[in-house]
């Protein structure tokens, strides 16, 4: 499971927000790339080396109350707007791309300019994309 993993990003982002990015990349390609367990913490210790963190620290803080409670609001949220796993991608217009087998899907639905049967939810939008 993706549990450790996530717990990690969020400790990750405690420590220094501006890692995050970088070490969310780390894991997905440790994932889906190279086909390693994200689950374990030998796979992501290196990856929070990577990031110049404090391994140690940061996997404390991934077991902390704490970030298991922040993560627990966040997955509440993600469900909230339909987001079930990952990787999800989110267009500006509510579109969900779920999966890693839907990220091509996802790039060529972007420069097409349309979008499937998705509920406006702002008032006066259109359809275009730019």
């Amino acid at each position: 499971t993706s549990l450790l993993a996530a717990r990690t990003a969020l400790a990750v982002r405690a420590f220094d927000e501006s890692k995050l990015p970088a070490f969310c990349r780390a894991v997905f390609a440790a994932e889906f790339a190279e086909g390693r367990d994200i689950s374990d913490p030998e796979t992501l210790a290196p990856l929070i080396r990577q990031m110049d963190l404090e391994t140690e620290a940061v996997l404390a803080a991934a077991a902390s109350p704490d970030i298991k409670m922040a993560l627990r609001r966040e997955t509440d949220q993600a469900q909230g707007i339909g987001i079930f796993g990952a990787p999800t991608l989110v267009t500006e217009y509510g579109e969900l791309f779920w999966g890693d087998d839907r990220l091509e899907q996802a790039l060529s639905w972007a420069p097409r300019g349309t979008r499937s049967q998705v509920p406006d939810t702002q008032a006066g939008h259109d359809d275009t994309i730019i």
